[in-house]
C-alpha cells in the first residue's frame, strides 16, 4: 500500500496485485477510482483545519503514478505526485472561509490508466466566536497627556481581522485595522477632565462574530489650577515730578518749585530728594514730605565760591590771583632801563599768583565749579511696595 499526505488530507494508494490475470490490453487504459475521505467534523469553525486523505485504486490493481489534486469547488488547492508520502504543504488545511465547502480529489491517469474525480465532500464552516477587551496606557490620565489604548480581538480559533472602533460612552473617538495578531492602538490626548468609559467594538465579518469589550474607565486629573490674576494695591498707580531749570551764581542760592503730582489713584505720601549735585552745592527742600494726592514745595539750591581753607570768599570777590596779576600789569609800566629788573619782578609775580591759586600758605578750596550739570530730583512712595520717580533738572551755575 502506497499513501499520499497533504496538511489537511492523505492520499492513500492502494496497488491490488493481480495474480494470474492476462496481460492488459495495450489500447485501453484501465480504469481508476479516487475515493476522498475528511477525518474532521462535517462541520467547524473559522479558523479550524480540515483533515482528510484520497485513495486511489486502478480497476486490474496495477501501480498508478501521475498525480493528484485537491480542490475546494473550483479552487486548486494542492497538487502532490502519487507517491508514498507525499503532502501538500501545511496551510492548505487552514483558512477556509464561513460557508459551505465542496472537496474533492482528481488523479490525472498516466500512460497506462485513465483519470478519475473522487465525490465531492461538503464541509459547513461557520463564524468564529470572538472577544475584545481594550488596555490604557496610563490610568490615572494628567490632563493633555497622550494616552494609548489597545485593543485586542480575539477568536476562539484565532485572531479575528478587520476594522475595530474605540468609543468614550457613545463618541467614536477612532478606527484602527486590526494586524495579523488581532491588535490595534490608538493614541489621543485631547480627553477632558473626568472619568471616560473606553470601549472597543468589532463588527461582525464573514468569518467573525461581531464583540464588545467591557468598559475601561480612563481618568483623566482636573488641569493646574490658573492663579488668579494679582490684586491691584491700594496704592496703585504712579505719579510725577516737574520742576524748571535753575541758574545759580557761584557762592549764592536759587530757588525753584517742584511738583507731585499724582496719576492713576496714586494715593500714597513721597519723600522728596536730589542726586548728582556739583561739588561744593546743596539742596533742601521747604517740605521733604509731599502728603497724599500730590502738592507742591520749593527746592532750595546753593553753591560755595573758591576760598582759603576756612574762608567763604566767592569767584570775583578778592580772587587770591587778582593782586598778583595787578602787579603784574603795573611791572610791564617799569622804564626799558630796568628790563632786567622787571623781567625777574614779573616771573615773581606771575609764581607767586599760581601760588595762590594753588593755596599759597594754606590750602584753597575751589568751591562750586561754573557750567552746567544735569541734578536729579527723585521721589519716593511710603508705601509697602515704594514707587520711585526720577525727574532730571538742569542746573545752570555762572560767576
Amino acid at each position: 500500500m502506497r499513501a499520499v499526505r497533504i496538511a489537511g488530507f492523505a492520499l492513500k494508494i492502494f496497488t491490488l496485485l493481480s495474480l494470474g490475470l492476462g496481460p492488459m490490453m495495450a489500447a485501453t487504459k484501465i480504469p481508476t477510482s479516487v475515493v476522498l475521505t475528511v477525518t474532521t467534523p462535517s462541520t467547524i469553525y473559522f479558523g479550524q483545519i480540515v483533515d482528510g486523505f484520497a485513495k486511489v485504486s486502478s480497476g486490474d490493481g496495477s501501480e498508478v503514478t501521475g498525480t493528484i489534486t485537491f480542490f475546494d469547488g473550483t479552487m486548486n488547492l494542492c497538487v502532490i505526485p502519487v507517491e508514498q508520502g507525499a503532502s501538500c504543504p501545511v496551510s492548505v488545511g487552514s483558512g477556509f472561509a464561513a460557508g459551505t465547502h465542496a472537496l474533492t480529489a482528481a488523479y490525472s491517469g498516466d500512460a497506462g490508466h485513465s483519470g478519475s474525480t473522487s465525490n465531492p465532500v461538503s464541509v459547513g464552516v461557520l463564524q468564529d466566536a470572538t472577544t475584545a477587551s481594550v488596555t490604557s496606557s496610563v490610568n490615572p490620565a494628567a490632563y493633555g497627556e497622550s494616552v494609548l489604548f489597545t485593543a485586542t480581538v480575539q477568536g476562539a480559533h484565532g485572531a479575528a481581522l478587520g476594522p475595530v472602533t474605540f468609543l468614550d460612552g457613545t463618541t467614536a473617538l477612532g478606527t484602527v485595522a486590526l494586524s495579523s495578531a488581532g491588535a490595534a492602538s490608538l493614541s489621543i490626548s485631547s480627553l477632558a477632565a473626568g472619568v471616560h468609559p473606553i470601549t472597543v467594538v468589532y463588527g461582525a465579518t464573514q468569518n467573525s462574530s461581531a464583540a464588545t469589550s467591557a468598559v475601561l474607565s480612563e481618568v483623566v486629573q482636573a488641569a493646574p489650577a490658573t492663579p488668579p490674576p494679582p490684586t491691584t494695591p491700594v496704592s496703585a498707580g504712579s505719579f510725577t515730578i516737574s520742576a524748571s531749570p535753575v541758574t545759580v551764581r557761584v557762592g549764592q542760592m536759587a530757588s525753584v518749585m517742584v511738583k507731585v503730582s499724582a496719576a492713576n489713584g496714586f494715593n500714597q505720601a513721597v519723600q522728596l530728594g536730589c542726586s548728582n549735585l556739583p561739588s561744593e552745592s546743596a539742596c533742601t527742600f521747604g517740605s521733604g514730605m509731599i502728603r497724599a494726592g500730590g502738592g507742591s514745595t520749593t527746592l532750595q539750591l546753593s553753591t560755595m565760591g573758591p576760598r582759603d581753607c576756612g574762608s567763604t570768599t566767592p569767584y570775583g570777590a578778592g580772587l587770591p590771583y587778582v593782586a598778583p596779576m595787578a602787579a603784574g600789569l603795573m611791572m610791564l609800566l617799569v622804564p626799558r632801563r630796568r628790563r632786567v629788573m622787571k623781567g625777574l619782578l614779573v616771573a615773581l609775580v606771575a609764581l607767586c599768583g599760581l601760588t595762590a591759586m594753588g593755596g599759597c600758605g594754606n590750602c584753597t578750596n575751589l568751591g562750586t565749579r561754573p557750567g552746567t550739570y544735569i541734578i536729579n530730583v527723585t521721589g519716593t512712595g511710603m508705601g509697602a511696595t515704594p514707587t520711585v520717580v526720577s525727574q532730571k533738572v538742569t542746573l545752570t551755575v555762572t560767576f
